[in-house]
């Protein structure tokens, strides 16, 4: 999913695309994905990591936030 195309379908309310932004990028980037991330479906992607090795992908994930967050 990219950030732009998810600003111009939100482009009516600036705040909402902000806020999507906001969240996909903690998603993404969070160095804490850890406490908040369990991830529920991954897929292995033959011939993909260094040397033909396999390497997984996530698919399908879960995320929890406290009311506060979610706010």
């Amino acid at each position: 999913l990219s950030v732009a195309l998810s600003g111009t379908v939100l482009a009516r309310c600036p705040a909402c695309a902000r806020n999507f932004a906001n969240l996909y990028c903690h998603n993404i980037c969070s160095p804490d994905q850890s406490l908040f991330t369990n991830v529920t479906r991954a897929v292995a992607v033959a011939g993909a990591g260094a040397g033909g090795g396999t390497r997984w992908a996530v698919v399908e994930y879960q995320c929890f936030y406290d009311r506060g967050f979610a706010d």
